[in-house]
């Protein structure tokens, strides 16, 4: 049986305590929960027990945040749909009667222009949750194709009533 070492690039640091695992470099902090003790030297990481693959791809994940960073792009598509950000909160117009107010989690930095925005964050998994979270607040129309999309994403809309 082989184990299974893992390589640390440049600037980067890992270090386990109390069942968390935590790594740091450039681009931030992420940190995840693990049973497995982490052992190293130099720039070799071993896991004891061995990390499950679901753990093991957490920790890739987490590298790789903290080296080159995440980015999910988001597009307002529709009339009089807007985003803005003001104090550590984003605020939408979105087509209801009130405004929606999101606090932006503290490790998730936003860049907005008119109709799209990118979220940008060393933890992959805390940006596919806000993205997720915002997107549910108007998901793509399957008539009008309006609503909160991915960049670049296809939606194929439906045909309209026939008379």
């Amino acid at each position: 049986m082989t184990t299974l070492v893992y390589r640390l690039p440049v600037g980067v640091e890992c270090s386990s305590y109390n069942g968390k695992v935590f790594v740091s470099g450039p681009r931030g902090t992420v940190n995840f929960d693990s049973v497995s003790s982490l052992y190293r030297k130099g720039n070799m990481v071993i896991f004891l027990p061995y990390l499950t693959p679901y753990y093991s791809s957490i920790f890739t994940q987490a590298v790789l945040g903290v080296v080159l960073g995440y980015t999910i792009e988001l597009e307002l598509r529709g009339i009089g749909y807007r985003v803005y950000e003001d104090k550590g909160k984003l605020f939408f117009s979105l087509g209801f009667s009130h405004l929606i107010v999101l606090d932006i989690p503290d490790e998730i930095s936003i860049e907005i222009d008119k109709k799209t925005f990118s979220l940008m964050s060393p933890n992959y998994g805390l940006l596919q949750n806000f993205a997720s979270a915002i997107r549910s607040y108007r998901l793509p129309d399957s008539y009008k194709g309006a609503g909160v999309l991915y960049a670049k994403e296809l939606i194929i809309c439906k045909e309209g009533k026939k008379t």
